[in-house]
């Protein structure tokens, strides 16, 4: 009874002498409260008393102290939630998540011309897989499609510190690029930790963006069209996919004037090492001797791993003109003074297997199938190749005004069109004059893009055009790419968070010049004729 009674002479004491709430805190330890340093003895005076008096003893004052504390923790909650682009959870100064879904639903009209149902786009077709012969994608009539194409599932905040931060993202996209049922599944996108105590060589580790090109840095919840072009994506650094897994070191560019990002990635692209594309499979002479009859070839795989010790390496240099035009494509915050910046990039991806384009299933069709996505199975079926990308991106903002323009180059060295093995079984390779050809130089690749865009009703309505144009192998005829597109995007509350996506787009797509162990060929009825798509979506997003 001797406690409980002493507590209540101590409970007493605080009523009346209105003694302020203290933290638990050590001796002579400052303490940061409402914007201010102060000073707290980190002892109660009240139960401090009590125990030099001899009232309680020194257990009894521990245990006095823990029951105020806690009382304090209850009465004070040191954690808040609130809703501010998406649901924001803090506990003190150490601990944010915040919690994001992006939705887009779409429905897309697309109309065809007669050269789609017969020569069809040979060259950049989709992948099937197996031991068959590359088709070409044929359309026979016009396409009428509702689609979910981006769903997303983001965290991210800070932990232990507010400079320490993370970022672990989901991907439920759909895309016309899916044979096997794979729409709609879940696909990590960003797992990284970053380092912002250093603002000018911050760190970021594990896959994430790649800070190459203007185009795919940009955030898709902010593009003013539906879809980005098809030169945005030929010319991402790993010529797949706008992430990759890897190590980044960077300036914050909302502090500097000039900037940098340097890059050391995989080079594959996310969810995948280097050693799920590695060559392991090797074709042996006819064999005999009791086992398959003398005149069959067999494929056979030995596991066996190269190509895995090299790496992507990028660089960007970003200097800002005037303001800070940020990565958004639109002038959404209708700014009163020039935005403007210019950057240049430069991507190495070396030892890439481009040794097969459909038929063997040994190398990862995951990967062949994101290159081709990306607008680049044109290179598949040539061997290993050594890419050197360039880019040089502009961008300005003034008054609900945007221009955005970007040109690329890529340097397509084959280091090797065999590479000692064979990636697939020789007795499937077409033998007919029909279907053999000399071998496909390729050459480079080359384009560029600009964009205009006015916010005609600031924050609410805008209104842009673009056009794109690819020379996809400057060794090649008639397999040029021109793309035309229009939009019109509303805002319902002035953010990228709740509006509407209208946009036509017109496709013109060459379907000549030749391509490694691909049909068509000069000698086939249509060879070389435009392709041409028109296209129209009409796109709700919704940000949380």
């Amino acid at each position: 009874m001797r406690i409980f009674g002493a507590l209540f002479l101590l409970i007493m004491m605080i009523s009346f002498t209105r003694v302020p709430p203290v933290q638990a805190v050590e001796e002579g330890q400052l303490v940061k409260k409402d914007g201010k340093w102060e000073y707290y003895a980190g002892e109660d005076p009240g139960l401090k008393y009590l125990y030099l008096k001899g009232i309680i003893n020194e257990e009894e004052y521990t245990k006095g102290l823990k029951v105020l504390e806690t009382k304090e923790r209850i009465a004070k909650p040191n954690f808040n939630i609130d809703v501010n682009n998406g649901l924001n959870i803090r506990v003190g100064e150490k601990f944010l998540l915040k919690v994001r879904l992006l939705t887009q639903a779409r429905y897309s009209y697309s109309t065809f011309n007669d050269a789609w149902g017969t020569v069809g786009n040979s060259r950049n077709a989709e992948i099937l897989g197996g031991q068959v012969e590359f088709r070409a994608f044929r359309r026979q009539s016009d396409s009428s499609q509702f689609t979910v194409p981006r769903a997303r599932l983001q965290f991210l905040g800070y932990a232990f510190d507010p400079d320490l931060r993370y970022n672990v993202s989901l991907a439920m996209d759909s895309t016309p690029w899916n044979q096997e049922g794979g729409n709609g599944r879940a696909a990590l996108q960003d797992a990284y930790i970053s380092s912002w105590h250093i603002p000018w060589a911050t760190v970021q580790v594990g896959q994430q963006t790649v800070w190459f090109n203007r185009a795919l840095i940009s955030s898709i919840a902010t593009s003013t069209f539906a879809d980005n072009m098809i030169v945005q994506n030929m010319f991402a650094s790993n010529l797949q996919n706008s992430r990759d897994v890897g190590i980044t070191v960077l300036s914050n560019e909302d502090q500097y004037t000039f900037n940098y990002a340097f890059g050391l990635w995989g080079g594959v692209g996310p969810n995948l090492a280097r050693d799920g594309t590695a060559v392991s499979q090797n074709v042996l002479p006819p064999s005999g001797g009791g086992g398959p009859p003398s005149g069959t070839t067999r494929t056979y795989n030995y596991d066996t791993r190269f190509m895995s010790g090299e790496l992507m390496y990028t660089a960007r240099l970003l200097y800002k003109i005037a303001g800070n035009p940020g990565y958004g494509q639109g002038d959404i915050l209708n700014s009163r003074t020039p935005q403007a910046a210019i950057a240049f990039g430069y991507a190495y991806d070396p030892a890439q297997n481009y040794l097969s384009a459909i038929r063997s299933d040994i190398v990862d069709r995951s990967y062949r199938q994101a290159v081709t996505a990306a607008g680049n199975g044109r290179l598949l079926g040539g061997g290993i190749y050594d890419f050197q990308t360039y880019e040089v991106d502009f961008i300005s903002k003034y008054q609900g005004w945007s221009l955005q323009a970007e040109g690329y180059y890529r340097h397509q060295r084959v280091r090797n069109s065999a590479s000692g093995t064979s990636p697939f079984d020789l007795s499937t390779i077409p033998t007919s004059p029909l279907a053999v050809g000399p071998p496909v130089d390729l050459g480079q690749a080359w384009g560029w893009y600009v964009q205009v865009g006015k916010y005609v009703i600031p924050r609410k309505l805008e209104l842009a055009v673009r056009y794109g144009f690819v020379d996809p192998s400057t060794k090649q005829l008639h397999d040029l790419t021109k793309e035309f597109g229009a939009s019109i995007n509303y805002s319902f509350d002035g953010t990228y968070n709740n509006r509407l996506v209208i946009d036509y787009s017109n496709l013109t797509v060459g379907s000549g010049g030749r391509a490694p162990d691909r049909f068509p060929f000069e000698n086939q009825p249509g060879f070389g004729r435009d392709l041409i798509e028109n296209r129209v979506n009409v796109q709700y997003q919704f940000y949380f």
